[in-house]
């Protein structure tokens, strides 16, 4: 069997730099991808027959780019933050397993 031997500092910093990416896929989202969106409602393309067939095609892909770039951020953000609290989760059922080997049979000394 093999065993894992990770440092609990440095997973629960490379957990909090992924929150942050997250975060920052957010608000990149936010920022240009509201921008983006804004300035395709006013149909730079035109509104004669090219421009409607390219708005049939643009649309969805731009409604389906946008909509996965809100569920990434929110789910790379959301991933950082487990690993956090796994790293806090583990830490503390590490102290208890100590606690119970150094005082075996509930005494406590």
């Amino acid at each position: 069997m093999t065993e894992l031997q990770v440092d609990p500092s440095r997973a629960a910093r490379a957990g909090a730099d992924l929150a942050a990416s997250g975060g920052h896929l957010e608000a990149l989202r936010a920022g240009a991808g509201a921008e983006v969106a804004a300035l395709s409602n006013g149909r730079p393309w035109g509104k004669d027959d090219i421009g409607q067939a390219f708005e049939r095609n643009y649309r969805p892909a731009e409604e389906q780019v946008l909509h996965a770039w809100d569920l990434l951020g929110r789910h790379v953000a959301g991933l950082g933050d487990e690993v956090v609290q796994a790293v806090h989760e583990a830490l503390a059922a590490d102290d208890r397993a100590a606690t119970g080997v150094r005082h075996p049979y509930g005494r406590h000394r």
